[in-house]
Order: structure tokens, then C-alpha cells, then sequence
């Protein structure tokens, strides 16, 4: 009888301790989810300016303003004059309209402003740890195939990302 409440005892506190081991991992991982998750709301609001779509859209792929901070925005609109390595220079009409409009459209996203690692350059979204995380599964191999392009090209993966769309389940990474 004492040998069976010993061993219920010990197969209580096993359970107690793993059943402790998993909250404390969920809130580990809650935690890191609270600061450095992706902003429920990446959709490109639908009045986005024309001068956003055109001047952006002239070289690269539109990213939505909420994959970013806002004072990543202000530092982007900064420095076009040596925009990773381009001249992306804007009247300041434009440039402001532009600002304005990345500023507004990200004010969901809380996440903490990421330096580029590069000394002068503006923050990448592809080097933010909400993208590390949720991209590392994905080999530099993919990253660099030429249907992909790298990891700036989110259109290769995620057909929908100008729109703001970056659902796992519509991932198809291209051969």
C-alpha cells in the first residue's frame, strides 16, 4: 500500500512539474510573442496615396507600412538620397504625402525600432527578429535561388504581400 502511494506521489509531482515546464515555456513564448510579433493588421489601406504606389512600386515590391515602425518609416523617408544603395530622391510634396501616409498606416505596429546593422543604412524588415523567426525554416539556399530573388522579394513566397498578406498557409516557396 505505501510502495503505490509512493508511487502516486512521485507520478503527481512528475505531472505537476511537466504541466509547470509547459506554462512556463507558453509564457516564454508568449512573452517573446508580445514584443516582437507581426501587427494583426498588415492590409494596405485602401486611400494608400498614388505617389506611394507609383514611386515606391517604380523599384521594388510595396511593403506594408506595418512591417515597420513608424520611426523605421521616418528613417526610409530620410535617407533616399542613398536608398540601400539608389537614388530615391522625392520632391517634398511627394515625400511628405508618402510619410505621412507609411506613418498613419503603421501606428499598429508596436514592435521596438531594429538598426540596420550597417552603420547610416535605414532598418531592413528583412533582418527584424519577427522575420528571423518566422523565416527560420527557410535555408539561405532558397533565399537565394533565382525564383525567389532574397529575402527583400516577399511577392516570390507570399503572392499576396502587397496587399499585406503573409497567411503560412499560402506560402509556396518557388524551385
Amino acid at each position: 500500500m505505501k510502495r503505490i502511494a509512493a508511487l502516486s506521489t512521485v507520478a503527481g509531482l512528475a505531472l505537476a512539474l511537466a504541466l509547470a515546464g509547459f506554462s512556463l515555456a507558453d509564457d516564454d513564448e508568449h512573452h517573446d510573442r508580445q514584443r516582437y510579433k507581426r501587427p494583426k493588421r498588415l492590409a494596405v489601406p485602401r486611400d494608400a496615396p498614388m505617389v506611394w504606389q507609383e514611386e515606391c512600386a517604380a523599384c521594388h515590391m510595396l511593403y506594408a507600412p506595418g512591417l515597420l515602425p513608424a520611426e523605421a518609416w521616418r528613417q526610409q523617408m530620410r535617407t533616399l538620397g542613398e536608398h540601400y544603395g539608389s537614388n530615391a530622391s522625392l520632391d517634398p510634396v511627394q515625400e511628405k504625402a508618402i510619410l505621412d501616409f507609411l506613418v498613419r498606416a503603421s501606428a499598429g505596429n508596436r514592435l521596438p525600432l531594429e538598426p540596420s546593422p550597417r552603420a547610416g543604412e535605414p532598418p531592413r524588415i528583412s533582418q527584424t527578429r519577427w522575420f528571423e523567426r518566422k523565416h527560420d525554416e527557410v535555408s539561405d539556399a532558397k533565399f537565394a535561388r533565382e525564383s525567389v530573388g532574397g529575402r527583400f522579394n516577399c511577392v516570390a513566397c507570399h503572392r499576396d504581400a502587397e496587399r499585406g498578406d503573409f497567411d503560412d498557409d499560402r506560402v509556396k516557396i518557388p524551385r
